[in-house]
């Protein structure tokens, strides 16, 4: 591969076709291309639903998003205006196919991107020597297909930024509740829409909390259609347990988070949102991210913890063993549930680690 590292790009174009979460670890990315190259036009596409992530980054000059629902040559048409914008980097992060479609119409000299999954897709890519994935966190390997361009990964906190009209609407929303800027509150995710990622115990922790921790209340985050995983929790306490009426925006919910003491969820969106606005948080793990590291290795003097609460080895070893010998027939009495391995996670255990969170949420 040819080396670039002296390279001095002037229009790069960013592929990071979703999920929310994902979007939200690239914005790294963002900045160490603009730190290195602050005159180069940085172009990000990605799908609709993660615009109002990004689209007010100032690392970046445009953003475009993919169109779904149109006809086929509306979609070549939308590739052909791509081609049009004479991009001479692209980085595909995420090597799907409508990313690869992307960085072939690019036209981009240079196209860079982790080890392709599939060896015959190396002839779309210039540069793909990062792995995937490391054992540190996400943002991490996104930021290690910058390598070629003679980027040395310094920060890998990503960044949301809030507009101070939001901040206001969210001390409105948060008021209307009976939350003001006296009123410590944790913001809670307990919703998924991969069952495998839902924790059932988030009604007994969340009564832990409130017992032992009297100052604090709790704001129920939920998506549109996702009522009726969370009405349960209401009922705890109408007082301290507390929820809009009807869901809030991705920028509205942004804004309200920033204003929180701590963060509780599952590992989904909001969690990667939380270390992106600096509030500390508690991760449930599920076993579909056992591999996940939500904190950097070297992280910034004064950056919020996320503290992960994962399956003890042992627990999961147990588990494993009872599971094979269930299916060869030799063990029919081992409990079965559907989705069992996260339910595996003790509310003993997740409340230890919210207390050691509260005992020290920042790093020093």
């Amino acid at each position: 591969m040819k080396d670039i590292s002296k390279y001095q790009p002037k229009n790069i174009l960013v592929i990071q076709q979703r999920q929310l979460g994902d979007v939200v670890v690239t914005t790294p990315v963002f900045a160490h291309i603009k730190k290195k190259f602050p005159q180069t036009r940085l172009t990000f596409l990605t799908e609709v639903k993660c615009l109002p992530l990004v689209q007010y980054d100032p690392n970046l000059d445009e953003i475009i998003c993919f169109e779904k629902g149109k006809s086929f040559w509306q979609q070549i048409q939308f590739y052909l205006n791509l081609h049009k914008k004479k991009f001479d980097v692209v980085l595909d992060l995420q090597q799907l196919p409508r990313c690869q479609v992307a960085t072939l119409f690019s036209g981009a000299t240079y196209k860079l991107t982790f080890n392709p999954r599939h060896k015959y897709r190396k002839i779309l890519y210039t540069h793909f020597d990062a792995p995937e994935n490391t054992e540190d966190y996400t943002a991490f390997s996104k930021c290690r297909m910058l390598s070629p361009l003679g980027i040395v990964v310094q920060e890998m906190q990503p960044r949301l930024y809030v507009l101070e009209e939001e901040r206001q609407k969210a001390k409105e929303i948060l008021f209307s509740l009976g939350l003001d800027e006296t009123k410590k509150f944790i913001t809670l995710d307990a919703t998924h829409k991969h069952p495998k990622r839902r924790w059932k115990y988030f009604a007994p922790l969340v009564e832990k909390i409130l017992t032992v921790y009297p100052e604090f209340s709790f704001f129920i985050l939920r998506a549109p259609g996702e009522d009726e995983q969370v009405q349960h929790l209401l009922e705890i306490d109408t007082k301290r347990v507390l929820m809009p009426k009807e869901p809030l925006s991705l920028r509205e919910s942004m804004a309200c988070m920033e204003k929180a003491s701590f963060h509780i969820g599952n590992t989904s969106a909001p969690q990667h949102m939380a270390l992106a606005l600096n509030v500390p948080a508690l991760i449930i793990l599920a076993e579909t991210a056992c591999f996940w590291h939500f904190n950097p290795k070297n992280p910034q003097k004064g950056g919020a913890k996320q503290i992960e609460v994962r399956l003890a080895n042992t627990v999961l070893q147990e588990y494993e063993k009872g599971k094979l010998a269930y299916q060869k027939g030799e063990n029919p009495t081992f409990l079965q549930e559907e989705f069992p391995l996260i339910n595996l996670i003790t509310v003993e255990n997740a409340f230890e680690k919210f207390v050691s969170l509260v005992q020290e949420p920042y790093y020093r």
